[in-house]
This record gives C-alpha cells, structure tokens and sequence, in this order.
C-alpha cells in the first residue's frame, strides 16, 4: 500500500515578502467592513447623478423639438466637464480626511507606540496607511466613470480627454493623500492636521485659479502697453510660461485649461505658441514661435514630485521618532 503523498507547503518569494504589507490588509478590512466607507460611495454616486440629471434635463428644456447632433455634442462637453469638476472637489475634500488622521489618530487613541513595537519598519506604516486610503479613493473615481462615459453617447467627447481626466484625478488624489499624511506627522492632535490640511487643499484648488485669473489679466496689460518694445515678445513668452506652471499648481485650472487647449490647438502634450511679429521704432521683429506644453504635464511633475517628497519626510519623521 502506497503511502499517500504530503502535499509541501511553498513558502513565499523574498519579493512577496518584502511587498507584503499587513498593516494596509488591516487597514483596508477596517475600512470596508463598517458602514461609512459605503455610504460615502453612496452618497458620493447620488450627489454626481443628481447633478448630472439636472443639466441633462435643464438642457432639454430649454431647446424646442429635438437637439442637434451639435446641441448634443455640446450638451456631452457641458455634462462632462462638470462631472470632473465635481469630481475633483469631492477628490479634494475626501481624501484628507483618509490620512490627516491616520498617525496623529494613533497617537491620540496611544496606540502608536504599540504599532511601532511591531516589526514592521517605517516605510511600511507609513505606505500601509497611504495606500489604504488612495485604493479607496480608486475606487471612488473608478465608480464615477460611467457617468463621465455618458458624454461618449451625447457626443463631443472624445477617448483621450477622459483619459485625461482620469489621470487628473488619480494624481490628485495621490497628492491630496501624501499632504494629509505630512500633516499628520508633524502635528500632535488630528484636528490641527485636518484643519491645515484642508486649508491647503482650499488654497491649491479654489485660490490658485482665482489667483491665476488676477495675474493673467494684470500682465496683459503689461503686454500691451509695452508692445512697441523690441522685447515685448519675452514679455509674453514669460506670461504664458507663468499661466502654464500656476495652472499646473491646481486641478481645476489644469483640467480647464488642457480642455481649452485641446479644443482651440489640438494639443495633447504640447503646441507652438505664434507670437507674431513685434513692431517697434527700429524696425520690424522677425515672427516668433515658442513651444507650449500642456498644462496636465506640468501638473502631473510638479504634483508627483511634491507628493513623493512629502511621503520621504514622513517616513524620516517617523523614523526619528522611532528612535527617541
């Protein structure tokens, strides 16, 4: 009688080992399990399809008879568009309140000092609190598609700029995350994190474009009053390069302005910008072209850049702290 066979256990690569991660596991059972993380879906989807709703239906109201393939490629822009603007609200002010809490939380309920006995380095806590939060944040913007997709049946829209938005999105809520896990590193009450958090958010996403709006109309007229100077042209050239990085500083004035240049240039990384040829007492100013890149790639440096920072000093902080 032949003996039956054992069946050998595999024990796990080193590379598994070393992205095994059992804080974020705890962290996302905690999460998905209660009742908040649904309803804030919920509520998140209802709040989108309601808005959605009222354009379609305003629209239809106020065109007799039914639409044109234009009309409704309009309509599809319109609802689209503000689809992504509200969705980078709700990416804004839901995402802090993942990780502005996440250390100074621990703190404050005394069990960071149990979680730091722990074998699990700083990386590790640090990424396991940051991924938790951004995978659920996926799922919000991933949830959202269909309704941005609505635009795809209306017309107007094409592949590249929901693609766009996505990825708008997606790097929005990887900084949003990495700023409120900063701030709940170097703050003692989850409170003080918060309401610094949500400040900054405030400022980047509101302020910016408001910002933005008073600049560009300033240095146009700058431009203009010195249109007769051979170096007028260096004047524009640094206005745009100036609109282009403060746009990159907000999600909003990003999207708005890629939108924009999509639409007016055909850009989807960058254009050549024509400056014309500038006029002036000593004679006439050879045409000028500069290059413009579009303003989602320098969002996307800049955003990841301060991002990845800000998770390098949390790490160390936390680090340091371990050590005391």
């Amino acid at each position: 009688m032949e003996e039956a066979s054992v069946p050998v256990k595999r024990k796990p690569s080193r590379l598994l080992r070393r992205l095994w991660n059992p804080l974020l596991v705890k962290e996302l059972r905690g999460r998905m399990r209660g009742a908040r993380a649904f309803v804030v879906l919920t509520v998140y989807l209802l709040l989108l399809s309601c808005f959605t709703s009222i354009i379609y239906y305003a629209f239809t109201a106020s065109v007799s008879g039914p639409g044109s393939a234009s009309d409704m490629a309009y309509l599809g822009k319109v609802v689209f568009a503000s689809v992504v603007i509200i969705e980078i609200f709700m990416v804004t002010f839901i995402t802090p309140a993942f990780t502005a809490g996440a250390i100074s939380g621990e703190k404050e309920r005394q069990t960071y000092e149990l979680l730091r006995t722990t074998l699990l380095p700083a990386r590790k806590l640090v990424f396991g609190k940051f991924s938790s939060a951004l995978t659920y944040m996926l799922l919000l913007i991933l949830a959202a598609v269909p309704l941005e997709s609505l635009a795809f049946v209306l017309g107007g829209v094409e592949v590249q700029e929901l693609a766009l938005a996505l990825v708008v999105l997606l790097v929005a809520a990887f900084f949003f995350a990495a700023m409120g896990l900063f701030f709940s590193s170097i703050m003692r009450s989850t409170l003080a994190s918060t309401v610094l958090t949500y400040v900054v958010a405030l400022l980047g996403t509101v302020g910016l474009p408001i910002l933005l709006i008073i600049l560009f109309t300033t240095f146009s007229s700058v431009i203009y009053s010195t249109s007769s100077s051979p170096t007028s042209w260096m004047w524009e050239a640094g206005m745009m390069y100036g609109l282009i990085l403060f746009s990159g500083l907000s999600p909003i004035a990003t999207a708005v302005l890629t939108e924009v240049f999509m639409l007016e240039e055909d850009a989807l990384f960058y254009f050549w910008y024509d400056m014309g040829s500038y006029t002036y007492s000593g004679g006439t100013g050879t045409p000028r072209t500069i290059p413009i890149p579009s303003p989602w790639t320098v969002y996307v440096l800049i955003y990841m850049a301060v991002a990845l920072l800000l998770l390098l000093i949390t790490i160390l902080r936390v680090q340091r702290q371990a050590r005391r």
